[in-house]
């Protein structure tokens, strides 16, 4: 199972968590948005020892009607007032469940 760091938040920046996968590749979903904005929120693969980026697995303008459709769908179970019910914990949450790279990559792809 995936290890899934701590989510670091900052009203005002935005937040991010860093997720280290079963194959020991570590990605991190980033919102530049706290809270239950909108903005853009992306999912890339860490290199490096957690210092360099790799590939960018997801881009998503959460303002943009595709982004807020994606928002809904990743939230409509989630209980309001949780983690899961924000942009960041609703990502977090979607790819957690991955064990490498290629099946985060193919998760994202599946958002259309």
């Amino acid at each position: 199972m995936a290890k899934v760091g701590t989510f670091v938040i900052d009203p005002k920046a935005g937040g991010y968590c860093r997720i280290t996968l079963d194959s020991g590749q570590k990605i991190m979903v980033n919102h530049a948005q706290g809270g239950f904005k909108g903005g853009p929120l992306t999912i890339e693969e860490v290199k490096w020892m957690g210092l360099g980026a790799g590939e960018m697995l997801l881009q998503c303008d959460l303002d943009s009607p595709h982004g807020k459709d994606v928002l809904l769908r990743l939230t409509r179970d989630a209980t309001p007032g949780t983690a899961d019910a924000t942009p960041l914990g609703a990502f977090v949450n979607y790819v957690k469940g991955c064990k490498s790279i290629a099946e985060v990559r193919a998760k994202c792809s599946a958002l259309g």
